[in-house]
């Protein structure tokens, strides 16, 4: 395992991974990775920045964070695959109580160089739940695995997100197409969506706001039956159903529904531009 950013002919790994000669396509034919391990205190910020491509994070021991960055590269040659590399930053550095990870073309950079070729980037990290995270990439997928504690920010410029959730962890999550699905929301919740649906499998009973908009897609919430909320659901093209939970409405038709369940408390409020929502009890 790397501890720190040595030279690209070493630890920046550019394998060659694909036959000479083959005339079967085999993906891309070299890897560039960075893996750096560090000591954190509770309440770390990692945040990881990605010019395109996954992040996924796993819930680890605590006071350690890893962080694996790779970049695959389509190149015809090792000479290509290190000119390709050149123009994308690859680091991970800890200042005081934050760890930064990047992974991105650099400043300056002509799109259409780094594009004459496949560069597929992608971050894995392991961290403890009780480290916040900001996730950010310019178009793909987040995955967010295990409880958390602190706080989660996860934004994509295109591709789905997933939260498992956590036990007081707010949650700030966004994509400008794509899915929205959290699997426990214990503490606050916003999720938004420019086209795709939102799923919360569970808001449990003592939760914050949580506040849910898609321009695109359904919408679909369980709740704890004991759970007391403020509700406000409305869409533009599709129906508004609360079933089986104590709603008390204030006003409701096909396309909107106020009121309060188990009395009131915290806001629930879900809005879609094209699609139904569902709110009922957590399975």
């Amino acid at each position: 395992m790397s501890h720190s950013l040595r030279s690209l002919a070493a630890s920046l790994l550019l394998a060659l991974a694909a036959s000479a000669g083959c005339d079967t396509y085999a993906g891309p034919a070299f890897e560039r990775q960075l893996d750096r391990t560090f000591t954190v205190a509770a309440g770390s910020t990692v945040r990881v920045d990605l010019g395109g491509g996954s992040i996924t994070t796993e819930t680890g021991p605590a006071g350690s964070v890893q962080v694996i960055l790779k970049q695959a590269i389509d190149a015809g040659s090792e000479r290509e695959a290190e000119s390709m590399a050149a123009d994308y930053e690859l680091s991970a550095v800890q200042t005081g109580s934050e760890i930064r990870a990047v992974s991105r073309r650099k400043p300056g950079v002509a799109a259409h160089l780094w594009q004459r070729n496949g560069i597929q980037l992608s971050a894995r990290v392991v961290v403890p739940p009780d480290a916040k995270l900001e996730l950010a990439t310019s178009g793909g997928s987040i995955r967010v695995h295990g409880d958390r504690t602190a706080v989660v920010k996860a934004q994509t410029s295109g591709g789905s997100v997933r939260v498992d959730g956590g036990s007081t962890a707010a949650l700030t999550l966004g994509t400008s197409g794509g899915s929205i699905r959290v699997g426990r929301a214990l503490g606050g919740l916003r999720a938004s969506t420019s086209g795709g649906s939102i799923t919360v499998d569970y808001v449990g009973q003592s939760n914050d706001d949580v506040t849910l908009d898609t321009s695109g897609g359904s919408i679909r919430v369980g709740l704890d039956t004991a759970a007391a909320m403020h509700v406000d659901a409305s869409t533009s093209g599709g129906a508004v159903r609360v079933h089986d939970l104590t709603f008390t409405s204030t006003s409701a038709d096909k396309s909107h529904a106020s009121g309060t369940i188990n009395g009131g408390g915290a806001r629930l409020r879900a809005h879609t531009s094209g699609g139904s929502i569902t709110i009922g009890p957590a399975d």
